[in-house]
């Protein structure tokens, strides 16, 4: 939907942008400082909470590194509060056009029983303020707003980008029937629907907000989504219903404890020979030490209280338990994407065996 913000609206998330540029320049030079004392990649702690400590002490007289601290607490708290208060300017105008959008092909289904898990429910990711229903257009103002005015301007490269190479890994285009796990405010739904125009396109959320927004950008490219509240964990659909399994950018967001059960719910919901394509946050063996210490920081200063121990799994364990056959992990994009692909067998094959 085209919209324009007001002046003061534009400024604040303008500042926030530029602010979270200066926090990453800053961040580059807290490590080269950390460099310059002998705390290199391979010089670092292998074990992470003593990595924190040792860099902590390193640059506890450091002003270069208080600077990076405030700043990066003011980042991490205003950039959700900024793109409020640029939307309260002009909610008034926009909401009958938002909602309008509401009415169309594509659908929301609340799943009966429905109860949101706690650790969905008493967190609030990304430091969102009441966290992602928050309000009842939190998730336009969050696919529209903080998404596109500020993520895709603070991300190196194209942030969207990486969802078309998530679903180029896909080893078939002719998918009838697609279930997107986490769907949010309809991103990478809508990159599904464009990779697999043939495909009846379902997804499942436990955020309403987000839904409704996914439902409205659904509605407004003219498609027919099926949307359902509910967790990725405890899917309401039968057996063997869908061709494809995928999500992007959701594992991070739930407690280590809830990931297997993501693995056997898809391998549940899949046809025989049906696959799974999930993309996640970059595992920390992929990168140096430094590297590692720095995202899990930036998590930590972030909203983010699973990133550590989720971005410790190999996501491939998990797939050969619930049964998975033809498993691949590869990383994707500058972003280094830990992404996942593979099979619900048909049946026990020398080309279909467990990794």
């Amino acid at each position: 939907m085209d919209f324009q913000l007001k002046q003061r609206g534009r400024a604040l998330i303008d500042f926030e942008v530029s602010a979270r540029q200066a926090a990453s320049r800053l961040h580059r030079d807290v490590e080269a400082l950390l460099s310059e004392r002998g705390l290199d990649a391979d010089h670092l702690p292998e074990d992470l909470e003593e990595r924190h400590a040792v860099i902590e002490a390193a640059l506890d007289s450091s002003n270069l590194y208080g600077t990076r601290v405030l700043l990066g607490e003011w980042c991490a708290k205003h950039h959700g509060l900024a793109c409020h208060e640029a939307f309260a300017e002009v909610r008034s105008e926009l909401e009958p056009k938002i909602l309008a959008l509401n009415v169309g092909a594509s659908t929301v289904t609340e799943t009966p029983g429905f109860e949101p898990p706690s650790y969905y429910s008493k967190v609030w990711f990304h430091r969102t303020h009441g966290g992602w229903d928050g309000d009842p257009l939190m998730g336009f103002i969050h696919g529209e707003l903080v998404h596109k005015k500020y993520v895709a301007k603070v991300f190196p490269g194209d942030v969207y980008a990486v969802r078309k190479q998530v679903t180029d890994l896909a080893p078939r285009r002719d998918y009838g029937k697609i279930l997107e796990i986490g769907t949010s405010s309809g991103h990478y739904t809508k990159v599904l629907a464009e990779e697999f125009p043939q495909a009846e396109i379902w997804g499942i959320d436990p955020s309403r907000a987000m839904l409704d927004q996914a439902q409205r950008v659904g509605n407004e490219a003219g498609q027919a989504w099926k949307l359902f509240v509910g967790v990725g964990e405890n899917l309401p659909f039968e057996d063997a219903s869908f061709d494809l399994v995928t999500s992007y950018a959701v594992h991070h967001e739930i407690p280590p404890r809830i990931i297997d059960a993501f693995f056997r719910e898809a391998m549940r919901v899949l046809k025989p020979g049906g696959d799974l394509i999930m993309a996640d946050v970059t595992r920390t063996a992929e990168l140096d030490r430094m590297q590692a210490w720095s995202f899990d920081w930036s998590a930590k200063w972030g909203g983010e209280p699973y990133w550590r121990v989720t971005a410790a799994l190999d996501f491939a364990q998990s797939a050969a338990t619930a049964g998975f056959v033809n498993i691949q992990t590869q990383s994707v994009g500058p972003s280094k994407a830990y992404c996942i692909t593979a099979r619900k067998p048909r049946a026990q094959t020398k080309t279909e065996t467990p990794a």
